[in-house]
């Protein structure tokens, strides 16, 4: 009886053995997801108002934008239309949301319904405070500046829900809530742009904050 179990044993192992293995079968791979897209459909959710713009370049000069839209609110409306990166509206649509809006609702009760700007998109080199750039007017040499790969902003402004007009120019160096304001939100751009310059920085910058995402970092604050 031993002897017919074993047998019976060493039988079903040998036809466990001849069975073939396991079909593994391969998962296809995620889809690639186009980077331009996931960026256009993100600007979608935060609501930004936008329109996509054709890619465009100048290959003399080294302007250009790579997927760039032209803006018209993010949230609180633009003063005129600008023409950025994708990248570059998220990140202000971002500040928008999480810095100006609820600073300015703690200083003065109320949002913001417009941003006043001098410009977005602009094939130049940098400003800089030397009497040559200066006397040039930022028109000729040096390095780009990051508004000709549509990464900057100036902004001149803020216009709260009543109409009341917060400026860089007439209010940074007062002592009141305005200047509270300013000074509050430009310190804080400098943890969500690359670069932010502001009045302190240079005479060149005493009517604006320059907000880019370009590869370099300063904080001008």
């Amino acid at each position: 009886m031993l002897r017919r179990l074993a047998l019976l044993v060493v039988v079903a192992g040998l036809a466990a053995c001849a069975q073939p293995p396991a079909r593994i079968v391969a998962q296809a791979p995620p889809p690639l997801l186009d980077p331009d897209s996931v960026c256009l459909a993100s600007l979608q959710a935060m609501r930004v108002q936008f329109q996509p713009v054709a890619e465009f370049g100048d290959t003399e000069q080294g302007c250009g934008i790579d997927n760039p839209v032209k803006v018209s609110a993010t949230g609180g409306a633009w003063s005129r239309p600008g023409v950025v990166s994708c990248p570059m509206a998220q990140t202000i649509s971002r500040y928008e949301s999480d810095v100006l809006q609820p600073a300015a609702r703690a200083r003065f009760g109320q949002g913001i319904k417009r941003i006043h700007h001098a410009g977005t998109y602009d094939c130049r080199v940098r400003r800089t405070s030397t009497k040559v750039a200066a006397s040039l007017g930022g028109s000729r040499g040096g390095r780009l500046s990051e508004h000709s790969k549509g990464r900057a902003i100036d902004i001149m402004a803020f216009e709260l829900d009543d109409g009341t007009m917060v400026s860089v120019k007439k209010d940074w160096r007062g002592q009141g809530a305005k200047s509270a304001f300013l000074q509050e939100v430009a310190r804080a751009s400098c943890s969500v742009f690359n670069v932010a310059l502001t009045p302190n920085h240079d005479r060149l910058h005493s009517d604006h904050l320059h907000l880019d995402i370009g590869p370099y970092t300063l904080c001008g604050y």
